[in-house]
Order: C-alpha cells, then structure tokens, then sequence
C-alpha cells in the first residue's frame, strides 16, 4: 500500500514517498494537506524517496503543483533512481516533432527544435537554433533557471512552476532572447552579451 512520510529536518518538510502509484501519492497528499493546512502552508518542501522512481516527470510536476497550490515552496528534490540522462545533456542536431527530451540537469541543443516536440530540464534550456517547441526549465522548482535560443518562438514555456503561451506573433527581426523569472512573471528579454546570461545583472 502506498504511503508518503511527512519529516521535519532543518526547517524543511520531507516527503519520503515509499513505493506506490501516482493516484495514491495525490490521494495522500490531498488528505494530508486538508487534515493540517497550517503545517503546510508556507512550508518549504523537499521530495526523496524510491516511491519516484515509478513516477513520469509529469506525475511529480503534478504532484508538485499540488504542493504550490496548498501554499507551499519548493525547495528541491531528491531522487535517488537511476535515470537515463542524470546530468546535462548536449544534443548535436535538431529535435524532431513529438520528440520529448528530459534532463535532470541542462539541455544544450544545437540546431532546431520543432514544433511540438517538448524539452524538460532541471535547469537551462539553451537551444542554439529555433524553439519551436515547448520548454519547461526549472523544472524541480529552480526559480534562476532560464530559456535561451537564438530564435525563441516556442509554443509554451515554463520556468519552475510559472506557465507563458506564445503569444502567435511573428518577430519582424530575429534575435537572440532568454526567458527568465522575474516577481513570478516569465519575461522575455533581447540577449546582449554584456549581460553574459547573468540573472543579477538583468535585474
């Protein structure tokens, strides 16, 4: 049977996930949550446990929202499984539609990404080429994290757990841009390399 402990460790809530399915986890954590909402609210958050190495990136992107919407932040996460890609991944070519590219670290592509195929990174996306795609950066909650192409048009982008859809326009110039969190919006602005990239200097 499915079951998530709840432990305080240096003013975190760690949530060990022993094993289970996702709709038990969400169940769980639901129940929890409404039983003591002021335990939770407010709370910084980290996930561990061998309960996710049954869950999809999307299943603990869920889960983590859920967390967002009972007033909670996420710190980090531990997963201590044996993904294909643990570390940044460089991609020497396009990425075709429908393909779907997943990194516990960055994502470096050079060349293309197409229309509807989607890229998920624990930290940065850098695409030198066209984001046509979708792009979620920060994916375990990374708030620093940002979205950089040398023509970015993607039909979605995502920074931790902040959502942007394009807005269909097409640039009459194009330019290199990036992506990032600022007051909770995602912002897009014109890369000039005497920002280097650097979060402090463009705020």
């Amino acid at each position: 049977m499915a079951s998530i402990k709840v432990k305080g460790i240096n003013n975190n809530l760690v949530f060990v996930f022993e094993e289970g399915n996702y709709s038990d986890y969400t169940e769980i954590l639901k129940d929890k949550f409404a039983a003591n909402q002021q335990l939770f609210e407010g709370s910084p958050v980290i996930f561990k446990g061998k309960g996710l190495n049954t869950l999809s990136f999307e299943d603990i992107s869920n889960l983590q929202q859920l967390c967002l919407e009972y007033g909670m932040i996420l710190n980090n996460i531990e997963l201590n499984i044996n993904r294909t890609h643990t570390k940044d991944i460089f991609i020497h070519r396009n990425v075709r539609s429908g393909q779907k590219i997943h990194s516990e670290g960055s994502v470096i592509v050079w060349g293309d990404v197409h229309e509807s195929s989607e890229i998920i990174a624990g930290n940065d996306i850098i695409v030198l080429g066209k984001m046509e795609g979708i792009a979620h950066a920060g994916f375990y909650g990374n708030t620093d994290s940002i979205v950089f192409a040398l023509n970015l048009c993607p039909g979605q982008i995502r920074i931790a757990s902040k959502l942007s859809h394009s807005s269909g326009k097409k640039p009459k110039q194009i330019f290199p841009e990036f992506a990032y969190l600022y007051d909770d919006t995602i912002c897009v602005k014109e890369y000039n390399s005497r920002d280097n990239l650097d979060r402090i200097k463009i705020l």
